[in-house]
C-alpha cells in the first residue's frame, strides 16, 4: 500500500465476470482476476480472434466485429465451428455480403494447411506463445505425442520451464480440449508435422532406442550417426525416451513405446533427422 500515490483509493476488482456473471478467480502469483467459465462469450471471442490472428491460423476477413456477431448469434461456440460455416449464412451477417463471405471461406480453407506449430500456438494454451509453440512442436511432432507427454517429459525440453510444462499438460488432460483436437483433425487441420523437431536443430538432448532390423543401417552405424549428431542411444524404453527407431521384427520395445506414447520412427525418418543436423 505504501507504493500507492497519496489520495488514491485501492482498485477493487469485480467479484463476478461482467460478461457472464461467473464468480472470478485469482490464480496464484497473479495480480489480476480471471473468469473461469470456458463458455463465457468474452473468452470465446478472444479464443476465436486468437485462432484467426496472423501468427496463428492467419484467417483473413475474420475481424473482431464478425467474431462478435458469430459468437453472439450462437452459431460459433468454438474454433472448430468455423469449419462448418457456409457462404450463404455468412453473407447474412452485418457488412458481409456473398463476396465477402466467400473470401472468408477461402481464408478458412487456407488455414487447413497451416503447419503444426501454428496450430499449437492457435490453441491458446496458457503461457504458450509462438516461440514456445515452435519449441514444443520440434520436440513433439504432433498433438498425439504432446498429449501423451507428462509435465515432467515436457519440462525436459530445453527452454520449457515447469510452469509452462504444467500448463500444457493440464490443457491436454481436459476432455473438452481432447474433443476439440478430434474435431480439428476431422476438419483437416495439421495436427502433426513430419519436419517438427527436425528443421534447423541437432539431436542434442534427444534419447533414442533402436529395435528391430533397419533396411540399410546396422545397429552400430545408426548408433554412431545419432551420437555424432549429439543424440544418445539407450538400450531400454522409458518415459525419458524421445524416439524409438523401429525396423523389421521389432519386439517388446516397440510395444512399450506405443504404451508410453513415445514417437516411433523408421529408418527413413531417422535419416531426415540426421540430415537436418548437417
Amino acid at each position: 500500500h505504501e507504493l500507492r500515490p497519496a489520495g488514491t483509493a485501492p482498485y477493487q476488482f469485480p467479484s463476478v465476470c461482467p460478461e457472464c456473471g461467473t464468480p472470478v478467480v485469482r490464480l496464484e502469483r497473479e495480480a489480476v482476476t480471471r473468469c473461469p467459465n470456458p463458455a463465457c462469450p468474452a473468452i470465446v471471442r478472444g479464443r476465436i480472434a486468437h485462432w484467426c490472428s496472423r501468427d496463428a491460423l492467419d484467417i483473413e476477413g475474420i475481424g473482431e466485429k464478425l467474431v462478435a456477431q458469430l459468437v453472439g448469434s450462437g452459431r460459433v461456440r468454438g474454433v472448430a465451428d468455423l469449419y462448418i460455416l457456409g457462404a450463404e449464412e455468412l453473407a447474412n451477417y452485418e457488412r458481409m455480403g456473398l463476396k465477402s463471405a466467400q473470401n472468408v471461406l477461402k481464408g478458412i480453407e487456407a488455414s487447413r494447411e497451416r503447419p503444426w506449430p501454428r496450430v499449437l500456438y492457435g490453441l491458446g494454451i496458457r503461457h504458450v506463445g509462438n516461440t514456445i509453440a515452435v519449441t514444443l512442436a520440434k520436440a513433439f511432432p504432433g498433438a498425439e505425442q504432446l498429449g501423451h507427454a507428462t509435465a515432467g517429459q515436457i519440462g525436459e525440453v530445453y527452454g520449457i520451464g515447469p510452469e509452462i510444462a504444467r500448463s500444457v499438460a493440464d490443457w491436454f488432460s481436459l476432455a473438452d480440449n481432447r474433443y476439440l483436437l478430434e474435431q480439428l483433425a476431422r476438419h483437416g487441420l495439421q495436427l502433426s508435422s513430419t519436419s517438427a523437431g527436425v528443421s534447423g536443430t541437432s539431436l542434442r538432448g534427444k534419447t533414442f532406442v533402436l529395435t528391430g532390423t533397419l533396411p540399410t543401417l546396422s545397429r552400430t552405424e545408426a548408433t554412431e550417426r545419432i551420437e555424432h549428431a549429439g543424440g544418445k542411444v539407450t538400450s531400454s524404453v522409458s518415459s525419458r525416451t524421445h524416439y524409438v527407431v523401429a525396423g523389421a521384427n521389432a519386439g517388446s520395445k516397440l510395444e512399450k513405446a506405443q504404451q508410453l506414447g513415445i514417437l516411433v520412427i523408421d529408418e527413413q525418418e531417422l535419416q531426415v533427422l540426421l540430415q537436418s543436423d548437417g
